[in-house]
């Protein structure tokens, strides 16, 4: 149950400005990806304490961004951020403008295959989520 917790509340925090549409339930899809990855709670302590830098992290720990972005809608398979969709979720919201900035500096980040991508998106709207408001 601890390990759920603490992999669906970083999952959380990595990927709220993309995932948080009203009609998925992001909780759901978190840990189905981090069951099916095979992701430890201690790859995700060693990540959140900074024992293990982002440029350090495993494959799979990657690929838990990528799970739930494809699986919300966000992404597609091969790592394309779905930018249309994304922008029509969110164009009645009240951060709406923040999110289309954060697509717009984070969505055209690349990475070596499509869970880099995903990570490295998530990761560039944690780092600079603070400068699209």
């Amino acid at each position: 149950m601890r390990t759920t917790l603490a992999l669906t509340l970083l999952l959380g925090c990595l990927t709220a400005n993309f995932v948080r549409a009203t009609d998925v339930n992001t909780s759901e899809i978190a840990r189905k990806c981090v069951t099916d990855l095979g992701v430890t709670e201690q790859d995700i302590w060693d990540l959140r304490s900074g024992k293990v830098k982002p440029a350090d992290v495993k494959e799979n720990v990657k690929c838990i961004a990528k799970c739930v972005m494809v699986a919300s809608g966000y992404m597609d398979e091969s790592g394309s951020l779905l930018t249309d969709k994304i922008k029509k979720q969110y164009a009645n919201h009240p951060h709406r403008h923040a999110i289309y900035k954060a697509l717009e500096v984070c969505g055209v980040v690349k990475g070596a295959n499509a869970c880099d991508t995903a990570f490295n998106i998530v990761s560039c709207v944690q780092t600079n989520g603070r400068s699209f408001q």
